[in-house]
């Protein structure tokens, strides 16, 4: 049994060497030639420049280097102290409310922010069960504009996602509002009520 093993193993070496001989001289010819007179080009080339010439190129690429780095060190230091400042619901609104801005995502996350707090304060002005406030937000009794409370409603239901083509741009949507009006329509709401 070793005996087939190791006559198949030579058989594969032997092989495997009359392939690379063959290869080898096919080698040299295509790739090995041509890119050893490329180097020898691009050295020439590189010898044909005056001296003070690449000295300006690697004094100013040096200058480059290095005032990117103290940039991205000032940027990483302020990103730092961002960091080491305690957060609390205010920087949490201000950051929902900056993504809420670009993403669908954040626009739900700040829909189910916004209900979670105007149902709260239903549920603590009317010392009430926080599920009967959610359900009376859910249930169109709100003196708010319609497509505030549409707004807020998708608050109450699981993200999902748009489903776009490449030929539409995909239907409004209750999310598909003006944050800032929305958020005086629940500042009315918690003032008022």
């Amino acid at each position: 049994m070793w005996r087939q093993r190791l006559i198949l193993i030579l058989a594969l070496a032997a092989a495997v060497e009359i392939v690379a001989l063959g290869i080898r001289g096919l080698l040299e010819d295509a790739l090995i030639t041509p890119l050893l007179y490329l180097i020898w080009g691009a050295i020439r080339i590189v010898e044909s420049i005056p001296q003070g010439v690449i000295w300006i190129t690697f004094v100013l690429a040096a200058s480059v280097v290095a005032l990117v780095s103290i940039w991205s060190a000032r940027r990483e230091e302020v990103r730092r102290n961002i960091d080491d400042i305690p957060r609390g619901r205010v920087y949490e609104w201000l950051r929902l409310a900056l993504l809420a801005q670009q993403h669908d995502y954040s626009r739900w996350r700040m829909a189910q922010r916004l209900m979670l707090l105007l149902a709260e304060t239903i549920a603590a002005r009317e010392r009430i069960d926080l599920r009967v406030a959610r359900q009376r937000i859910a249930s169109d009794t709100l003196d708010a504009p319609q497509h505030v409370v549409a707004f807020l409603r998708t608050g109450l239901d699981s993200y999902r996602p748009r489903q776009r083509t490449l030929l539409s741009h995909g239907e409004l949507s209750p999310l598909d509002v003006d944050l800032e009006q929305v958020v005086d329509a629940v500042e009315h709401l918690v003032r008022n009520n």
